[in-house]
């Protein structure tokens, strides 16, 4: 005869069921984790090589940075002041053949002028602003392809009104030769990790990764400040020598290793 077991549900109480709960909740959470650890790879062996590339050219493109400022009693002097010292001056950029395109403007900028005054009147000396009078500024930022125009140009900005506070250098196609010199860092860099890996008796397998170093893609340029020379014959024009610029690149490859 065959007996037949009866299972009968125990009572659980509110305390075991939140618990129970709880738990649940718990491996809920964890469970993604566990699996995604399970079905992880292990990285495979591989190398990092930097590979670099550099180019020196000669400059090709000038940045000027140019500031007309007027002074006056007040504000709508200073302002009209100013006004027709810049209208002198873009005359002079445009018969230079420096087109309206290749100029940007900062300004204009009319702000009061204080001196400190000394008061002496009470028993404590105290210094106390007074104004002046009002101050306008303008600046012009300058593109310029004719290196050889500028030593011309300088004078007849300064005639105008105009004060040159910088002449940059730079090149034309830097980042056309930015990108280039990155491609041929890469390339640099295969070629070393390839030949280290053969070299150790194994395979190159796929590229891993890659990672442009900070500051090789900065365009680079040259002050006039720092390239000031005299002139090697005697002349009255003031000499602006562009200079050299090195244009380099910097670029890290990670490369797997198939072993034998």
């Amino acid at each position: 005869m065959t007996r037949m077991r009866r299972w009968v549900a125990m009572p659980v109480d509110r305390s075991t069921r939140a618990g129970l709960a709880h738990l649940a909740a718990v491996l809920g959470m964890i469970m993604p984790f566990w699996v995604a650890a399970a079905r992880a790879e292990v990285a495979p062996p591989s190398v990092q090589i930097t590979g670099e590339a550099r180019e020196t050219r000669m400059a090709d493109r000038a940045t000027m940075m140019l500031r007309v400022e007027a002074t006056a009693a007040s504000s709508e002097e200073a302002t009209r002041d100013l006004t027709a010292r810049v209208n002198r001056v873009l005359p002079v950029l445009k018969a230079a053949g420096i087109a309206e395109a290749d100029t940007e403007s900062d300004g204009p900028m009319v702000q009061a002028v204080y001196e400190a005054v000394r008061d002496e009147r009470s028993r404590e000396v105290a210094e106390k602003r007074r104004r002046t009078g009002f101050s306008a500024q303008y600046g012009l930022t300058v593109m310029m392809g004719d290196l050889g125009a500028i030593p011309a140009l300088l004078p007849r900005l300064a005639e105008a009104g105009a004060m040159v506070q910088a002449v940059n250098f730079s090149l034309k196609e830097a980042r056309a030769l930015q990108i280039s010199l990155e491609e041929r860092a890469v390339a640099d860099a295969l070629d070393r990790a390839k030949r280290l890996v053969a070299a150790a008796g194994a395979k190159p397998g796929r590229v891993l990764g890659i990672a442009v170093e900070r500051g090789s893609a900065d365009l680079p340029y040259r002050s006039a400040r720092a390239l000031a020379a005299p002139a090697p014959e005697p002349e009255t024009r003031l000499p602006v020598r562009p200079g050299r610029i090195t244009v380099e690149a910097r670029v890290g490859v990670t490369l797997e290793i198939v072993m034998p």
